[in-house]
């Protein structure tokens, strides 16, 4: 493969990422009536839930911006020092604040029980898999270092997945076969979408995972 074409999978990657982060910035304003606080206008201003809100959208902004440029081999090389300064960015922010704050979120799901039991299992594997990156890193654990921050930027990456996956869901050629009334089929695009975002991601990881670092092993052992 022509070393331009190796370089599509991270632009497109890095051009979804960039474009959540924009669209993203729309609730640095704190205007209570824009895109997804317009479903949340019950809880808008509530003591608990707005600050979290918040906390969570600015650390999700800076995470997934970060995490294509520390995935990229030739970024790590070259600015290896910006890359720990942003790695610590990246790891602290979700440990500190994406990752507790999505977890406090979650009891405030669209979708009722299983959009919440669904995005806490996300929020603790977020953590857990961040927390093992840095782990490894201490360790000097290089190579399990990098899979686990496969894992990690697969779920920061989830909130795009969802982004892309309710459109697509709600094509009547689709949504047609998720519910006899539009409100079930709001409620099973809900919930789907709240599973599949992470889940689709993290098979997907760890079949490039599997491939990517597989195929190194076989290398060294020939």
């Amino acid at each position: 493969m022509p070393q331009t074409l190796k370089y599509i999978p991270w632009l497109v990657m890095t051009f979804f990422a960039s474009f959540l982060f924009v669209i993203t910035a729309r609730y640095l304003s704190f205007e209570s009536d824009i895109n997804f606080l317009l479903v949340k206008q019950d809880i808008v201003f509530d003591t608990v839930w707005r600050p979290t809100f918040y906390l969570h959208v600015i650390s999700g902004m800076l995470v997934i911006l970060i995490g294509p440029f520390q995935l990229l081999k030739k970024f790590r090389n070259k600015y290896l020092n910006l890359h720990r300064k942003l790695g610590k960015i990246y790891a602290y922010g979700i440990l500190l604040v994406a990752a507790p704050t999505g977890f406090i979120m979650a009891f405030y799901a669209e979708g009722g029980y299983w959009s919440t039991v669904s995005f806490i299992i996300m929020s603790v594997l977020w953590f857990y898999t961040t927390l093992m990156a840095v782990i490894k890193v201490k360790n000097k654990e290089i190579i399990e270092h990098k899979k686990w921050m496969y894992r990690s930027y697969a779920l920061s990456f989830a909130a795009v997945t969802l982004r892309l996956l309710v459109p697509l869901m709600s094509l009547p050629v689709i949504s047609k076969y998720l519910g006899s009334t539009p409100d079930e089929r709001d409620y099973v695009i809900i919930v789907a979408t709240a599973w599949l975002s992470w889940i689709i991601n993290l098979v997907f990881v760890e079949l490039l995972i599997a491939k990517t670092f597989g195929a190194k092993n076989s290398l060294q052992k020939s």
